[in-house]
């Protein structure tokens, strides 16, 4: 048997186990990563979904939303609201519903699921501040100010010793020759 025969077997015989055996990557089923997207739109869960696409989602949290997001939070809040409005008593087709548009004290999450304490600068910041990812952010605009400020600052102070130096007085005329 040729040298490069026996390699060439056992290559083709482990593509065949793989793909006999479905080696898969780790991927969120459909429902999960449909939940997470909807969550990713605006903050909120706001469709209905059953519980084991909760119980999915939080296995298939994105590394960024584990560390500084709120995602976990808001899922794990709104399946204790259903396992508490339903006596503990849930099963993975039971349904979780969205919080629509109504996230107010009676709504499905409490109240709280995505939806923050909006206080004046929230406020302000949704009325001056951009509304898409492509327009100027407000902060940079405010250092922009800032800085030609300074700049006309140190303009009108080389300006006015500028005018004083030429006030001032002369120096007298140097002595005329001794004879």
């Amino acid at each position: 048997m040729p040298k490069f025969l026996t390699p060439l077997i056992l290559v083709l015989t482990a593509a065949a186990a793989a793909a006999t055996l479905g080696v898969s990557t780790a991927q969120a089923s459909n429902c999960s990563s449909a939940l997470i997207r909807d969550w990713y739109v605006d903050g909120r869960i706001d469709n209905t979904y059953p519980v084991h696409c909760y119980r999915e989602a939080l296995k298939d949290i994105p590394e960024d939303q584990i560390v500084y997001g709120t995602l976990r939070d808001d899922l794990t809040r709104a399946l204790q609201d259903v396992i508490r409005n339903h006596n503990g008593h849930v099963t993975p087709m039971t349904l979780v519903p969205g919080s629509g548009g109504g996230n107010g004290p009676d709504g499905p999450t409490g109240g709280t699921g995505g939806s923050h304490d909006e206080g004046f600068f929230h406020w302000l910041a949704k009325k001056i501040g951009p509304s898409t990812a492509d327009s100027v952010p407000v902060p940079l605009l405010v250092l922009g100010g800032l800085a030609l400020a300074l700049i006309a600052a140190a303009a009108i102070s080389f300006a006015a010793r500028r005018h004083q130096a030429r006030k001032a007085a002369p120096d007298p005329p140097p002595p005329g020759p001794y004879v």
